[in-house]
């Protein structure tokens, strides 16, 4: 089999490559797939001691987390709603329990 000498000739031009090349990668994960939210375990809390960051448990991210001014304020208020809570008589007896209602209508 001859291969034919224009063939042969063309193939000697040097083409110039461009500068840049595009390159694509395909991968077997979905976006979908990827976490995005942190792994939160599984914890039990004592009833006596309530950490203050389950407070704010609900936020998430993109809804109040990173968290703005608005959010900044929400948790300063739950922190002078449980200051309040915590200064509030016990409800162990009936005087109690009036003193505290009486307060907390104030």
């Amino acid at each position: 089999m001859q291969i034919q000498e224009e063939r042969i000739e063309s193939a000697k031009i040097r083409v110039e490559e461009p500068k840049t090349k595009v390159a694509e990668v395909q991968t077997v994960f979905r976006e979908s797939e990827a976490q995005t939210n942190p792994y939160t375990p599984e914890y039990i809390i004592d009833k006596d001691n309530v950490p203050e960051v389950l407070s704010i448990a609900n936020l998430r991210f993109g809804k109040g987390l990173p968290a703005s001014m608005a959010e900044m304020d929400l948790i300063e208020q739950m922190r002078e709603k449980r200051a309040f809570e915590n200064a509030l008589p016990p409800t162990s007896d009936q005087a109690c329990f009036d003193l505290r209602r009486k307060l907390m209508e104030e």
